[in-house]
């Protein structure tokens, strides 16, 4: 009977194995970085990842991807995409051509569109190997990644470290797998760098293609065969490396090709026994051994049942002598303890002694420490009055402050007030000169229109009296009568009496009419008197002198008259009499407190009481008298009674305080003769000089 299973399991397992696939799932994800934009372009990694796709599609893989110049966004995706299709596969393989790079002992596969400007940038733009082993893990029988990446890195020789102690290694760093049967092939050893070829494929990836595909090769001497291709190849230059394990039974990516055994074929006797040791392999329990024992007396597999139900009694008495031990060190602790107990209470008493003594220095400690607190407790108390007392005498500060500024505010306000009513009086006084002007201009233009009018009746009826004259001398000498209708002409001579009689009385109001306007201006302060005299001429002088004009003052024409009713406001400034100042477009009183009074530059003087000194007379020589008086009719003619600034002014005088000490000033005066002119020198009354006055010649 147990020949007949025999043969029935030969039988099966043989058309098991000689199918052409396995039941089992394999997968693979290719990826080839070429074209990066931020560093030069690689050839071969387009070509290599072409080369491996053919190569496990070609061995009968179920899935093989193959993705070309990904960015991080693609490789992330790719990866998260290829997982699902692992987690129930047997085998898993990536494979990555392209840039590589180490960075303080973490590997990182590079997309084609990072810039590494900084270290770690690399955890936002590169992908860790890590993520792939995470990816590949759930893979059952055989976990692979091959990484053609291991080329001299471009990143590194511009890359900036955020911290100085980080290190960019040269080449891809040494790893160990942590999961079981699982292979990391690097291009070249850790720490070192992989060339990139001169051919179609790079030197690696060229034997790998070679080597992999043959059926039956284990993938530890297809790796091997492959290592030792790329060093003759690169003069013993780069050196491939595998880091992981795998199990004892031989790995193929491509099966060996098996042949049926014929029908002849002798059937494997052992294969249940070995069959039934692999399952007792797997319990190992010493009565599983002893029950293989006794149903297989004999033969190899008894004897490794033996061995390993002797090791299983091995590993038994080991621990019974490993607790035996453990007891015996128990109980020598146990009896140790007891030996110590009096040990211990003396000890106990020794340290009740000292834990009264800390207790008494704790309660003196604790003393202490109340009365420090209540030292605390008082400065507290002391510093919250201070603090009370200081706010309530802020709160004191701030409302005189407050106080004081809604007094400074109402104050503004009242100013401001006072301001606006003034600038309202103002408004309503410049309104009233603006009516003013506008009636006397009014009345100006009625009278010269009237005066027109009346020169043009005028001109009627002296017309109308010629012709009654002509008709009249006509009737009178009947015999000088023309023939025919005559021409009136006017002689040449007689072209000076053309000029109606209303343009003369027009030129006679002009020097009135301009009087006027210059004092709306502010440039005339005589009378209004239709006189074009000296004093007329000095207030249209004055006009040219502020306005800016160079009208003719000696003068009084219709321009000049058109020029200064075209200015609205005041031109000249305002000359107030002694004793008074400016305000605005008025004169008002100064007024000086006690002990004080108006002096000649019309400020408050104190009053000085000093002994009138009595005049001395001085002799002049000859040539300064001829200097000051002139000669003949133009000798200096002093006016009557010599007059200090305390006195009456002169005819044409300037009042006091508007003469300097010292200045001179020479007017015209009705006092002088005719031909001269009155010389003024200012004086002071803080200093008691009285002003100088005399007549000289006017030339």
């Amino acid at each position: 009977m147990r020949a007949v299973g025999a043969i029935i399991l030969a039988v099966w397992s043989t058309w098991l194995f000689s199918q052409p696939a396995f039941a089992e799932k394999r997968v693979a994800l290719v990826i080839g970085n070429s074209a990066y934009q931020n560093v030069t372009r690689l050839a071969n990694p387009a070509n290599d990842s072409g080369s491996m796709s053919e190569t496990l599609k070609s061995a009968g893989f179920d899935v093989v991807e193959l993705k070309r110049d990904l960015k991080v966004n693609e490789m992330r995706r790719a990866l998260r995409d290829f997982s699902d299709r692992v987690r129930d596969a047997d085998m898993a393989i990536v494979y990555f051509a392209g840039h590589g790079i180490e960075i303080d002992g973490t590997n990182y596969l590079i997309p084609v569109d990072a810039v590494l400007e900084r270290d770690i940038d690399a955890f936002d733009e590169a992908i860790p190997l890590d993520r792939i082993l995470t990816v590949i893990e759930p893979a059952k029988q055989l976990r692979l990644v091959i990484l053609d990446a291991c080329r001299d890195n471009p990143f590194g020789r511009t890359m900036k470290r955020t911290i100085a102690s980080r290190t960019i290694g040269r080449g891809l760093a040494k790893v160990d797998p942590t999961s079981p049967n699982t292979l990391i092939a690097f291009a070249a050893k850790a720490g070192s760098t992989a060339s990139d070829g001169d051919s179609k494929n790079s030197p690696f990836t060229a034997a790998l293609v070679k080597h992999l595909p043959k059926p039956g090769l284990d993938l530890r001497k297809a790796f091997g065969f492959t290592r030792d291709d790329v060093l003759k190849a690169t003069n013993n230059k780069q050196e491939p490396f595998i880091y992981g394990s795998l199990g004892g039974d031989d790995v193929a990516l491509v099966p060996a090709v098996t042949v049926p055994p014929s029908a002849t074929s002798p059937v494997d006797a052992n294969a249940a026994i070995r069959r039934d040791y692999e399952f007792a392999l797997q319990v190992s329990t010493k009565a599983v051994w002893d029950s293989f024992i006794r149903n297989n007396p004999s033969g190899f597999y008894t004897d490794l049942a033996k061995a390993q139900r002797d090791k299983l009694g091995a590993e038994s008495a080991s621990a019974a002598a490993t607790e035996k031990a453990r007891a015996a060190a128990e109980e020598q602790k146990r009896l140790a303890i007891e030996g110590a107990r009096a040990i211990e209470q003396a000890r106990a008493a020794t340290l009740a002694r000292e834990a009264e003594e800390a207790r008494v220095a704790a309660e003196r400690k604790k003393l202490l420490e109340e009365a420090k607190v209540a030292a605390a407790e008082r400065a507290k108390a002391a510093a919250q009055a201070k603090a009370a007392e200081d706010a309530r005498l802020a709160a004191e500060k701030a409302g005189k402050i407050e106080q004081a500024r809604v007094a400074a505010e109402r104050t503004a306000a009242e100013r401001k007030e006072a301001l606006e009513e003034a600038r309202a009086a103002e408004a309503e006084r410049a309104k009233a000169a603006a009516q003013a002007k506008a009636e006397e201009d009014a009345r100006l233009a009625a009278a010269k229109k009237k005066v027109m009018e009346e020169a043009k009746a005028a001109e009627a009826e002296r017309a109308k009296a010629e012709v009654q004259t002509k008709v009249a001398n006509e009737n009178k000498d009947p015999d000088n009568k023309p023939i025919g209708q005559v021409a009136t002409l006017t002689p040449p001579d007689q072209a000076g009496e053309a000029i109606p009689k209303s343009d003369k009385s027009s030129a006679t109001d002009i020097p009135r009419l301009l009087q006027v306007e210059l004092r709306r201006v502010g440039c005339n302060t005589g009378a209004i008197d239709g006189n074009w005299n000296a004093a007329a001429q000095k207030s249209l002088g004055l006009f040219n002198k502020n306005a800016g004009t160079k009208l003719d003052a000696k003068v009084a024409s219709v321009d000049a008259l058109d020029v200064v009713r075209g200015k609205t406001g005041r031109i000249c400034p305002l000359i107030c009499d002694h004793g008074y100042k400016a305000d605005g477009d008025n004169c008002t009183k100064i007024t000086c407190r006690a002990g004080y009074e108006v002096g000649d530059d019309n400020t408050c003087e104190r009053i000085e009481v000093k002994q009138r000194k009595m005049p001395v007379a001085k002799l002049t020589p000859s040539g300064a008298r001829d200097a000051i008086e002139p000669r003949d009719q133009n000798r200096s003619l002093t006016p009557q009674g010599m007059h200090s600034s305390h006195h009456k002014l002169l005819p044409g005088e300037p009042p006091n305080g508007t003469i300097q000490l010292g200045a001179r000033v020479v007017v015209q005066s009705s006092a002088c003769r005719t031909g001269q002119m009155l010389e003024l020198i200012g004086g002071s009354n803080t200093h008691n000089i009285p002003r100088k006055k005399r007549c000289i010649a006017a030339n």
